[in-house]
């Protein structure tokens, strides 16, 4: 027996006579009832159009509604019709959404349906006097909680098989990012072993530390930096973007305010990395995630105090070295630096951690310019490390696609440039299917908060804007591909 307090919720079983309505079954009887069952009012809906039939209530919470098919519908009659002369009707309605539960009731009786593969078999039927004693049975099967279990067991299952099914492909057409993917979602199913998993063991695992830097701003620097490690962690790679610059942009390009997330937060930041000597990289780290799930970024961020330390950082001890210690025995297998755009404490401190430089060059004359000026600091820097500081390349942003002729005098500009610098005949310009284009979604992405990879998920772009998203992503993938053959050269 159900005690006092259920007895009086259910109270509303008295609501209707002999000579009521369906409509008012449907509001007096089923609406409070799946209210009692933990539903709201989103949860299911009325009158819902599924193939041809026209279903009283759908009930389908939208947490399920991607995963799989409705859990409950339920068919009303009047009180004064037979149930057993209303069967078909949901046994088709059932089949048609193919739904898991049906409930058929005329306020008086309730039936329980269960179908699978079209089969639809009989539960139980109770009264309202049975309603009353048995409604623990009711309530378990029928309750929202049981819903949600029951929808993620599904995602569960479907997951695993899902992921067994990928270990195929991946072996099968050697695909190394199908392989990047069944790694990353096999933490969450470990479950799944294949020959396709190989373990951390097995892998040569090489790790960069890279600076992107350029002395001229305006080239797209930061927006590069944030598309490229998305993009590499999309191919697997573990990556730490780490913001060296007090103007934080590629904080707030990644979604990260540094008043709100972060000093308001009493978080700390790229500040306290390099002034407190017992604070370490662990204890700044901010990690973003986006809906594609397979793109996790860990963030340093940055903060407008940092335009202030740069006679603090001068009196600290061996301060070139800092951020090279504190990221000493890391585990990424990239880390991207964005300083500002100029030569200052900051720069050089991020170059001295620094294993690589990357370069990114927008085809114009004064960014061009700057090209001799950043491959000479590189190389005094270099020469104070304890290992080489190479240039692994060049990269074109923001480049004009109609633009070909002048394209092309700016390369011949860039290689002429080279070759009169000491050191510049090593400095290799990245090949043209690397090349990011100047699209307006793509420096649109940092003033929203993500990179370009979740410009898939936003509703409010056009099919040109779209179509623009994916020209992108082509080159970036490009791009990644080829630094990661870099790294995985030795460079």
């Amino acid at each position: 027996m159900i005690n006092q307090a259920k007895q009086a919720k259910l109270q509303f079983l008295q609501s209707i006579r002999i000579d009521s309505t369906e409509a008012d079954v449907e509001h007096k009887i089923i609406i409070p009832l799946l209210n009692l069952l933990g539903y709201q009012n989103t949860d299911w809906r009325a009158q819902a159009v599924v193939g041809q039939a026209k279903i009283d209530f759908l009930v389908h919470p939208s947490e399920l509604e991607k995963i799989c098919s409705p859990y409950l519908i339920i068919e009303v009659k009047a009180p004064n019709k037979q149930l057993n002369h209303n069967c078909w009707q949901i046994y088709n309605y059932m089949r048609q959404a193919r739904a898991t539960l049906g409930l058929l009731s005329n306020g008086y009786r309730f039936r329980l349906l269960y179908g699978i593969h079209d089969q639809i078999v009989t539960i139980a039927e109770y009264t309202q006097a049975d309603l009353l004693s048995k409604f623990h049975l009711f309530y378990g099967l029928l309750c929202k909680a049981t819903c949600l279990k029951f929808g993620n067991a599904i995602l569960q299952s479907q997951q695993r098989l899902n992921l067994k099914f990928l270990a195929l492909i991946a072996e099968a057409f050697d695909s190394e990012e199908a392989t990047n993917l069944l790694e990353k979602r096999q933490n969450l199913y470990p479950g799944v072993q294949t020959k396709a998993t190989p373990t951390t063991e097995a892998k040569e695992k090489r790790s960069m530390i890279i600076t992107v830097f350029n002395n001229k701003g305006g080239v797209g620097k930061t927006t590069l930096t944030i598309n490229l490690a998305a993009t590499l962690a999309k191919l697997g790679k573990k990556v730490l973007l780490i913001d060296i610059d007090a103007q934080a942009n590629l904080s707030t390009g990644l979604g990260i305010d540094p008043l709100k997330d972060v000093e308001l937060a009493g978080r700390k930041d790229i500040t306290h990395l390099l002034i407190e000597p017992k604070t370490k990289l662990d204890d700044v780290i901010y990690r973003k995630c986006w809906t594609d799930q397979s793109i996790q970024l860990d963030v340093v961020p940055s903060h407008i105090r940092l335009s202030k330390m740069e006679t603090e950082l001068t009196r600290l001890v061996d301060s070139d070295r800092i951020l090279a210690k504190k990221l000493k025995n890391h585990s990424y297998d990239f880390i991207l630096i964005d300083p500002p755009p100029s030569f200052g404490k900051v720069n050089g401190i991020s170059l001295m951690a620094s294993s690589g430089i990357l370069i990114p060059m927008q085809l114009s004359p004064y960014p061009i310019r700057a090209l001799e000026y950043v491959v000479t600091q590189a190389q005094e820097v270099g020469d104070y490390k304890d290992e080489p500081l190479p240039i692994l390349g060049i990269i074109v942003s923001m480049y004009d696609q109609r633009s070909t002729n002048f394209n092309l005098s700016m390369v011949e500009s860039i290689k002429d440039i080279l070759a009169k610098t000491s050191g510049g005949e090593k400095v290799p310009l990245f090949p043209e299917n690397t090349w990011i284009p100047r699209l307006n979604v793509v420096s649109q992405c940092p003033e929203k908060g993500y990179p370009i990879q979740e410009a898939e998920f936003d509703n409010s772009l056009n099919i040109q804007e779209r179509e623009a998203a994916q020209k992108a992503l082509e080159k970036y993938n490009n791009l990644a591909t080829h630094l990661i053959s870099i790294v995985q050269r030795g460079s």
